[in-house]
Parts: C-alpha cells; structure tokens; sequence
C-alpha cells in the first residue's frame, strides 16, 4: 500500500475491514469473518495488518473466570487478503520489528517471532496479567518499550533488540510516547517527564499547565489563565494521552478548581522542548477529551466523552483539519508499531 500522511485507516463494514492510505488512495477489502474475538489490529510499513485473536469455534477469553482465551497471531497482506497464522502459543498486542520479525505480549512477558513464526528470544516476567502491554517500536527500530504490571503499578519495560539486554525502567507510567531513539516522554501525576534510555535518569519536560497559563498560552480561553491565578491548594493540574508526531508533542490536559465550579479541558501542542505550548482545542461544559490522534499534517482526530457526574453517557469522534471530511466518514487510524496501545483486551 502507498502512504498517506504516514498513516493507515481502517473502516469497518459488518463482516470486512476496509483498508486505505488515505482519501485518494484504493481501498482494499479484508475479511473478518474467521475471527471469534480480536484483541489488537495494527498496520505494519511493509504493507501489511497484523490481528491478534481467536479463530472462530475457539474459547474467547473471559475475564471473569480468568481464562485468556485461545488468541494467536495472524498477518496479512491487504492488497491479498488472506489472513496467515504466525507463531504456535497464545499472543497479544503484535508489533513489526525490523527484518520481518514480530514481538508480542505472551500473557506474562514477551515472545520475539522470525517470519517463519518461529520464536528466537522469550522475556519471561511472572504470572498472566489482563493490563495492557502497550508495545511499542523506538523509531529507529532498536527497542522494544513493553508496560510490565504489577498489581495497579505500571512500569516501563525496554527490550533492546539485537543484544536481548532487558531493562525495568523505577518510573511508573499512565501513559508514554516516543520522543526520539533514545527517550521517552511520560504521563504520570503532575506532568510529563522525560526518561533517557541509556542512564535511565528522568526530568520534568518543560513546564507544568499551570506555569504556561499564567504566563499565556495562545489559542487558549481567558478562563484557562483565571484557573491558573488560584492559590495551587485550590485547583487541579490532570493530564491524559500523550503523542509525538514529526517534533510535535501533543498532550491532553486540564485545569480545574477544586470545588468543581470551573473547568478547561484542553488539547496543547508543543515543540520537542516543552517551552512553547499551544491550545488546539478545548471542550466545554460536560465534555472531556477523551482520546485523539493527531496526523502529520496536523489534522485530528477526536474522541469525546459526556459526562453526568461521574458516568460516561455519550462518546463520539470528530475531526479538523485537511483530513476531517475524510475521517468523519468513518475511517479510523490504524496504529503502527511505534504507537503503544493503552486499550484493554476488547471484549465480545
């Protein structure tokens, strides 16, 4: 498949999986219809998807009862469309890795596959977890960045491809992106930092919210910097999804009075330094940003939640930019193995 904006969408239509690269690009077809339950779908820069799942007529995983379910892995070529098993044992969360190998999450730590489907390295790390491993590919193709469990905790695993060496990084995360070969941004309580891969030493990156309102932020609602003027006992700081794309840090973020009274909910884009933030975009009222993808052409993509209280009783996606009309027509971002993903085991 070409490339559009370096991204690959996909749309689904009952049993079949649409696949492009992008407004003007063919569309290819592919069916679904052999798999009982799918855990995780990405595209890989050779052209082809990845799923993990259950073959129909297979045990689905169950939650409840503990089972993790008969889910392999699968690839294939969407301009053929013809899914091929790879690998023999249970596999979760794929990731391409340079050479036409694969990595997956083995229930309790990391299977490494050649593309015969044949495992060349295991990482071994206790029992069977349900929280996602949220792999992910450095941009250089070098390591492989894992989040191991423990408990509530979430710490950063990286596997170090071509040596084995494994490193458990002490930062717990909520949320990490790549920044460059060899750091990692991080989304943990009060703001992101930054881990470096090689001394393991960690920083704040640039300001927190609240600093950058008080000084100005541009793009951004008067009522942002009013939050921002309260005594730091009387409001909260929250961040959420973090993403870089071509230099660009894109981050979720809020500022809220304590008492509930005043809100903003923003989406900022930054440079690589931290230093000069920009408002996107912003919800009002009961909305939050929930979840987005930003495109290297700067255009967006959206999740938004309402809420009443504390319950979620809407959610919808919306787009701006060059791709909007595009995306708004049902096509979702396909994530590549340099993007982690933070979703669960999905459910039947």
């Amino acid at each position: 498949m070409g490339r559009h904006s370096g991204a690959v969408f996909g749309r689904r239509i009952g049993d079949r999986l649409d696949v492009t690269t992008g407004p003007d690009a063919p569309v290819y077809s592919v069916s679904i219809s052999g798999f009982a339950f799918v855990s995780a779908l990405r595209c890989c820069n050779r052209g082809e998807l990845l799923v993990t799942a259950v073959a129909a007529g297979d045990r689905v995983p169950d939650v409840r009862n503990g089972y993790r379910g008969e889910m392999r892995l699968y690839r294939c070529d969407a301009a053929e469309g013809v899914w091929r098993r790879i690998g023999p044992g249970y596999a979760h969360d794929p990731v391409c890795l340079p050479g036409g190998r694969y990595a997956v999450h083995r229930g309790a730590g990391l299977s490494f596959l050649d593309s015969a489907g044949s495992i060349f390295r295991e990482v071994k790390v206790g029992r069977f977890g349900w929280g996602p491993p949220s792999l992910s590919v450095s941009p250089d193709g070098r390591f492989v960045a894992w989040v191991r469990w423990r408990g509530d905790d979430r710490k950063v695993r990286v596997e170090e491809i071509a040596t084995g060496i494994s490193r458990q990084f002490r930062p717990s995360v909520y949320r990490y992106a790549w920044l460059d070969e060899q750091t990692l941004i991080y989304i943990l309580g009060d703001g992101p930092r930054l881990l470096n891969l090689e001394s393991g030493a960690t920083r704040r990156f640039g300001r927190r919210l609240r600093g950058q309102a008080l000084r100005g932020i541009p793009g951004a609602p008067a009522e942002l910097q009013e939050i921002a003027r309260l005594p730091e006992d009387e409001l909260f700081e929250i961040y959420g999804e973090v993403r870089v794309v071509d230099g660009d840090v894109w981050l979720a973020a809020t500022l809220t009075r304590r008492d509930g009274s005043s809100r903003v909910d923003g989406l900022f884009r930054s440079d690589a330094t931290g230093d000069h933030l920009h408002m996107v975009t912003c919800t009002v009222g009961r909305d939050r940003i929930e979840a987005f993808t930003p495109f290297h052409d700067r255009s967006l993509q959206i999740r938004i939640a309402t809420y009443e209280g504390t319950t979620v009783v809407d959610r919808r996606d919306t787009a701006v930019g060059p791709l909007a009309a595009f995306l708004n027509d049902g096509w979702m971002h396909l994530l590549d193995s340099h993007q982690p993903d933070f979703g669960f085991h999905r459910l039947p």
